[in-house]
């Protein structure tokens, strides 16, 4: 079983042992880039992705499906570029627990950052925001100030800490 990100044609099938390394190495990166509540709900989106809690091979995704504010959209898009570009500097490695596979892992990386290269403002779900925020419980993180794991610094989702978790 693996997951499946996506853009139109562009995927990218991950084991699901890799996929948690991924969304760790994002969460990390991410988590110390950070600055606005729309860069924290996208890093905080990526956390929820959580095959602990939700399932092995079900937490594949559409790019077009995160959560974008499409009015500053370029400004997110940016950030995410940044983080995959931090994740692949080995931004904050050190709080992990294992050494990922560099060449299983940079690929899929690479391949991420070419999918949100190519997306546009136009191509993203404008109700997935919306949506989610909505369906966030009121003691869920992304509706409390954004609290981050004081063992790793990530910020959590409403399962706790990815890394934690894992």
């Amino acid at each position: 079983m693996s997951n499946i990100i996506s853009l139109d044609s562009d995927t990218i099938s991950i084991s699901n042992g890799l996929t948690a390394v991924f969304i760790d190495v994002l969460i990390l990166a991410g988590s110390r880039l950070a600055e606005t509540d729309d860069e924290k709900r996208l890093i905080v989106w990526l956390a929820e992705k959580d095959q602990s809690k939700v399932g092995m091979g079900t937490v594949g995704f559409d790019i077009r499906e995160m959560p974008w504010n499409i009015e500053r959209f370029e400004e997110s898009r940016r950030f995410m570029l940044k983080t995959v570009e931090l994740a692949c500097n080995k931004t904050d490695w050190d709080n992990l627990d294992y050494i990922p596979n560099e060449e299983l892992l940079f690929p899929m990386l690479n391949k991420f950052s070419y999918m949100l290269s190519k997306l546009t403002a136009k191509d993203v779900d404008q109700n997935a925001l919306a949506g989610w925020m909505a369906d966030a419980d009121l003691d869920d993180p992304v509706k409390n100030g954004f609290p981050q794991c004081e063992k790793h610094s990530a910020l959590l989702s409403c399962f706790g800490c990815h890394l934690c978790n894992n």
